[in-house]
């Protein structure tokens, strides 16, 4: 009953809307928009789970040209494990790009595609213990009254690893500077299938500076997360 009353809670905006500031958090679905040559944004905040975490979850991006940006992302995690120890590093580094495929002042359809490395730099406790390739299209559209529809389809494959198929779509509108988004995500691989949805608040400051907040649960599994952050754009060169 709680995830239902959640879930109909938020189903009435999302970062979409915002045209000043176009943001990668805070929900799963990525943007479909590149950012503009020069511009660098920092994306950053915690998620915390059960035994874990993540403080800073940050995402530096870098408009490098008119369709494309490039993007590094590194987390520092807290955890917990089962002698109640805190193990505490960060995750494998991962780098990567967005390039945009279509994007038209006169439509009201864009598409990207985007796709980060993960290299193994952490510990042995947190590291993949090897590279992975995760990529995906990604897709919005903005539809009537300000509602915006967005949704991803990827897959992440880690050497000697099954590949994993994954999948998001958000729904949102936005009013005025808030923006409230609600949204189901999920990734199918040979050995299971986990179903997930979240949704969340974001506040725009200014032009160039969005807070948001989030909560998601598993809807087939136990997991949850709450999670909190802050989006900042400027213009370098």
């Amino acid at each position: 009953m709680n995830r239902l009353l959640i879930l109909i809670l938020t189903l009435f905006i999302s970062d979409y809307a915002f045209a000043q500031i176009s943001t990668d958090r805070p929900d799963q679905t990525e943007s479909s928009l590149v950012l503009p040559k020069g511009t660098i944004q920092i994306e950053s905040g915690f998620v915390s789970r059960k035994n874990e975490l993540i403080f800073p979850n940050t995402l530096f991006r870098i408009g490098v040209s008119k369709k494309f940006e490039f993007r590094i992302n590194t987390n520092y995690i807290f955890k917990t494990n089962e002698n109640e120890n805190e193990i505490s590093n960060f995750s494998d580094l991962e780098i990567g790009t967005k390039i945009q495929i279509y994007n038209s002042e006169t439509s009201k359809t864009s598409i990207a595609f985007l796709t980060h490395l993960s290299i193994p730099s952490a510990n042995e406790y947190y590291s993949n213990n090897t590279t992975g390739l995760l990529s995906r299209i990604l897709i919005s559209h903005e539809l009537n009254n300000n509602f915006d529809l967005g949704y991803n389809i990827g897959y992440d494959k880690f050497k000697d690893e099954e590949g994993v198929v994954t999948y998001t779509v958000a729904l949102g509108k936005g009013i005025n500077n808030w923006g409230i988004y609600c949204e189901l995500y999920g990734n199918i691989s040979d050995s299971q299938s986990d179903l997930y949805f979240d949704g969340g608040l974001v506040y725009l400051l200014k032009d160039n500076l969005q807070l948001d907040i989030s909560y998601g649960a598993g809807i087939n599994n136990t997991s949850n997360y709450f999670s909190a952050g802050v989006s900042w754009a400027f213009t370098l060169f």
